[in-house]
Formats: structure tokens, C-alpha cells, sequence
């Protein structure tokens, strides 16, 4: 995918610390799971701002699932973005992480002198995260890596994702997915930050992606 220049694109990341080491004997499995999910339904608009003093310039939703042996951690005021879930096991010994997603806030400016300008807003997208997003979400770890960039859709909605790995001191082997979903009609947008724990989660390969909880999530996301 070419890339061109990038204007006013601004967007924060902020990452929380990992959750505690894993142990090398892991009895779950999320996909050999055989209960059902449940999905909760979050709602970040004004009557959220409202409640919790967190602004939110462009309303979205998201469907979390939930499932009898995960917990879910919600932080409504991460340090960047908007909000973040995790995902760790139920474990008597110890949580032990599984998967993040946190939304962040972007602004993936409009050409007005385009008469299509998506295609234009996407690539700039794509290289602000291989540029900025991707150094910053792997910044003091180690064995980082770029797989993938390309065009995906995300619920209905044109976007890019960078698919990355890198080796988190704390949990091991990781995959790094990075999400940007410009707003079909405002500069004003969202990018996702989903990292995967390769040792609770051991996928075959990015066709798994949307099996994982993140990716659940992920494919639940609408702008309202």
C-alpha cells in the first residue's frame, strides 16, 4: 500500500503494565471453549461523559463477550485513550493476562479537495501507525517485529490494521494489533491497540484473529 505525507494526524497511545508472569503449565484454551459467550453492550456517548467525566467526541459502541472463565477488567480512564478491557484468567493462584484492547482517540483529517478521500485518509493512517503507534506500543520491549499492514474492514467500516510481535518480559511472546478506523464523515476517529498473549492464546495464524476476545470486540465496533 503507497503512502503519502500525514497532516494534523494526532492520536495518544498509553499502555498499561502487563499483567503478572504465567506459568508454564496452562490449562485454558480459548478455543476449545465450549460454553457460551454473553455479550455486554458498552455505550460511550454523552450520557457516558455525563456519568463519568470522560469526554467523548465521537460516540461509538462496543460488545464485550463474556464467558465464565475470564475476567474482565475495565479501565474507564487509562493512561491515553478512552477506555480499555483485559482480559485474565480466573485463576486462585494468580490472574494471568490473556488479551487487551483500549481505544484511543485519533484525527484522520479529510481532504476537501478529494472527491474520494478515504483511500487518502487510510494511507495516512497506515503510515502513522508504522511510523508512531508501532514504536510506541513496543517501546521497552524486545524482538519487535512488522508481519503485516493492510486494508481491513472493520463492521461495515473501511480501516488498517498493522499486525505486529514482540517478547514482553512479563508474559512472553506477544501479538500486537493496531487498528485504525477513520470516522466515514469527521476527522474525528478511534485507532485500537489489541495485544494477545501467544502463550494463553496460541493461534495458527491471523486467520484466528477474529476468534480471539480482542477480536470479538473488535468486530462489534460502530461509530453511533
Amino acid at each position: 500500500m503507497p503512502f503519502r505525507s500525514i497532516v494534523g494526524l494526532v492520536f495518544i497511545l498509553g499502555l498499561a503494565q502487563p499483567a503478572p508472569a504465567q506459568d508454564a503449565n496452562i490449562s485454558f484454551n480459548l478455543f476449545s471453549y465450549e460454553g457460551a459467550y454473553l455479550n455486554r453492550i458498552f455505550r460511550f456517548n454523552a450520557d457516558y461523559t455525563a456519568k463519568y467525566n470522560i469526554p467523548i467526541e465521537v460516540p461509538f459502541a462496543l460488545q464485550i463477550p463474556i464467558r465464565s472463565d475470564v475476567e474482565l477488567i475495565a479501565d474507564g480512564r487509562p493512561s491515553g485513550g478512552i477506555v480499555k478491557f483485559t482480559f485474565a484468567t480466573k485463576d486462585p493462584s494468580g490472574r494471568k493476562f490473556i488479551e487487551n484492547f483500549h481505544v484511543v482517540d485519533a484525527s484522520f483529517p479529510i481532504p476537501q479537495d478529494s472527491t474520494d478521500p478515504m483511500p487518502i485518509r487510510l494511507r495516512s493512517a497506515a503510515k502513522a501507525l508504522t511510523q508512531s503507534a508501532y514504536p510506541s506500543a513496543v517501546q521497552g520491549f524486545t524482538d519487535a517485529k512488522i508481519i503485516s499492514t493492510l486494508e481491513i474492514t472493520v463492521n461495515g467500516l473501511r480501516a488498517v490494521e498493522l499486525l505486529g510481535t514482540y517478547t514482553d518480559p512479563a508474559n512472553g511472546p506477544m501479538v500486537l494489533q493496531l487498528v485504525a478506523v477513520p470516522h466515514p464523515n469527521r476527522a474525528e476517529s478511534y485507532f485500537i491497540v489489541h495485544n494477545i498473549s501467544r502463550t494463553m492464546v496460541p493461534m495458527s495464524g491471523p486467520e484466528q484473529l477474529s476468534e480471539t476476545l480482542g477480536g470479538r470486540v473488535l468486530d462489534s465496533f460502530t461509530y453511533d
